[in-house]
């Protein structure tokens, strides 16, 4: 026989009092959860509950049917629901709700149920909430909030089964539709566990290319032969040349221009190439900033191991400022990274008849004519590099190098 249920009136008086000071607790809770999983690169969907009153008082009864013998406790009062998009992301939302939380519980719900049965899947963390935050509270509760762990797709399943079997409070009936719904429930797991599978496998692509550029980037450019760019006073001092733009809406060229070199300079090289690209589509009547504009894009391809779309900026700068020693000497670091060195030694040739970069563009002949394996020819090159800038350390070593085994 189920107990009877304390004071309904006292009980209700009770919640009305606190009620106002329940979400306010629950809502600063809400708002450090957010706060710790932003500072993790976290952003899943976060909302929170504080059960009504007549819930409250529904869910008590039926436990106290249930549960006539054992203690009775209510423990989702109030609730929190986390909504990610991929399964890793729950377990990583669980560690961190573990660390920075007193957690009194975590439950895998549906982790044990038969592949034929259906129903909901998530993690269940009862997290204690602070002490102090909470005024009295109501019989049969303690300051638990269930925090609910889930994916989008859980999350869905939840709310369908939620209309379908809670609130109809009923087994659901025949054994064919609760076969139809297990497959459902079958289906939605399956394409979670592909999603999770599919963002793996993208990561690890995505790390290889990482991989792949920053070898690449070794390759062309750690052992001293770096592309030239325009320093900021000069591209300061071109765009002040263009004094008026084709477009009267578009923004001041400048600032403009100055934006993308910091995107370049900071490492966000996609920002960049798209103000470069920006800035070309304004038709600007002046060759040596289009030249200038063409040579920096094209470094940004170079340093995303994009040599080919290199060597067309590369060109472009040329085609507008045939002078451009810059442009030369880059194409030719290109043509060496796409393997094409008869053509890299062509620009750099080119580059270093410019007295600004002759050093560096000697070092480059060198390291080019070594890889051909023309050892005397790239000594000889590493000389004169030397002797028009003795500090060019790069060039010593390879030198050095150069010395050992046969001319």
């Amino acid at each position: 026989m189920a107990r009877a249920i304390p004071d309904l009136s006292k009980m209700r008086a009770t919640y009305d009092k606190s009620r106002k000071a329940y979400h306010a607790a629950l809502r600063s809770f809400h708002g450090e959860v957010r706060k710790i999983l932003a500072r993790e690169g976290l952003h899943p969907i976060i909302t929170h509950r504080v059960k009504e009153f007549d819930s409250y008082l529904d869910k008590l009864t039926r436990l106290r049917k249930s549960q006539a013998r054992s203690p009775i406790l209510l423990r989702d009062l109030f609730g929190l629901r986390v909504v990610c998009p991929f399964l890793d992301e729950t377990e990583r939302i669980r560690e961190l709700l573990v660390k920075h939380f007193q957690v009194a519980e975590v439950e895998h719900k549906g982790a044990n149920r038969p592949l034929a049965e259906f129903g909901y899947e998530s993690v269940h963390i009862l997290v204690r909430l602070p002490k102090g935050t909470l005024p009295t509270l109501l019989p049969h509760t303690k300051g638990l909030c269930e925090v609910q762990v889930c994916t989008i797709l859980q999350h869905a399943w939840a709310q369908i089964e939620h209309e379908l079997v809670y609130k109809a409070d009923c087994s659901v009936p025949k054994s064919a539709i609760r076969r139809k719904l297990a497959a459902v429930s079958a289906t939605l797991t399956l394409a979670d566990v592909v999603f999770q599978e599919t963002r793996d496998h993208l990561g690890e692509l995505h790390g290889q290319g990482i991989r792949r550029r920053e070898s690449a980037q070794r390759l062309v450019f750690d052992d001293g032969a770096k592309p030239l760019a325009a320093s900021p006073r000069e591209v300061s001092q071109l765009a002040r040349w263009q004094r008026t733009l084709p477009d009267p809406k578009s923004r001041d060229l400048e600032s403009l221009i100055l934006e993308a070199l910091g995107a370049h300079s900071t490492g966000d090289l996609e920002k960049a190439i798209q103000l470069y690209s920006q800035v070309l589509r304004l038709r600007l009547s002046n060759r040596a900033i289009r030249s200038m504009i063409y040579n920096h894009r094209g470094i940004a391809h170079l340093a995303l191991s994009q040599p080919a779309r290199a060597i067309r900026d590369f060109t472009n700068a040329v085609r507008w400022n045939p002078e451009s020693f810059r442009a030369y000497f880059n194409r030719g670091l290109a043509h060496r990274a796409l393997g094409k060195p008869a053509m890299a030694l062509r620009d750099l040739r080119r580059a270093a008849d410019a007295h600004e970069v002759e050093g560096d563009a000697h070092y480059a002949i060198a390291q080019v004519l070594a890889e051909l394996g023309r050892r005397r020819e790239a000594r000889a090159a590493c000389d004169r590099a030397l002797a028009l800038n003795p500090n060019l350390q790069g060039a010593k070593a390879l030198k050095q190098s150069l010395r050992v085994g046969r001319p």
